[in-house]
């Protein structure tokens, strides 16, 4: 929906516009409505608080409603971002590939992991929680072709590790700094 969001920059190999869902603008056009007028009655440290609440707020509606709104589910159909990563995750398991999904949210890595394993696919989480010993077992998995789909925190899984056999990587959504993203993507790209 043009109306809600300016003007989107020229798009590289590296990005894809997803549509998102009726749900979605719903509550992206809501939120926004709500902090606008919650803005005028502040200024200072209270009106940057309340943008930086709406950045976070719009990134997550945009990953998924049930993100935003703290539900476990239903997921099925109720974020085109979603949709959008189940065809990347079909067409690579077709091909007989693997890939990691990065996200900055532990709550959007369960909803990833809950969703692909309700489908059937076999996937798991690496994040900052797992002993070293569990995050070498998933690491070692993942590299002999054993996983093929791992979901990763950006901030566990985005250094110090070694996921060639990754053909795909997937950010599933957007970090602050495009330096982290790409350090997470060498995850799978090594020299």
């Amino acid at each position: 929906d043009p109306g809600i969001a300016p003007e989107l920059p020229a798009k590289t190999e590296r990005d894809v516009v997803v549509p998102l869902t009726a749900e979605q603008v719903t509550l992206y056009k809501a939120t926004t409505a709500q902090v606008l007028l919650d803005l005028k009655d502040n200024d200072g440290l209270a009106r940057h608080g309340l943008v930086l609440k709406l950045l976070t707020a719009l990134k997550q509606i945009t990953n998924h409603p049930a993100h935003y709104l703290r539900e476990l589910g239903p997921l099925d159909g109720r974020s085109g971002k979603l949709d959008a990563l189940e065809t990347i995750i079909d067409n690579a398991l077709d091909a007989g590939e693997s890939t990691l999904i990065f996200t900055q949210y532990v709550a959007m890595a369960n909803l990833i992991h809950a969703h692909l394993t309700s489908r059937g696919d076999q996937a798991e989480i690496l994040h900052g929680g797992l002993t070293s010993a569990k995050r070498q077992d998933l690491v070692d998995r993942f590299q002999a072709g054993d996983l093929k789909v791992m979901v990763l925190s950006l901030k566990a899984g985005g250094t110090g590790l070694n996921l060639t056999a990754a053909t795909q990587v997937v950010h599933y959504d957007r970090w602050w700094n495009p330096a982290v993203e790409d350090q997470a993507t060498d995850r799978a790209y090594r020299i």
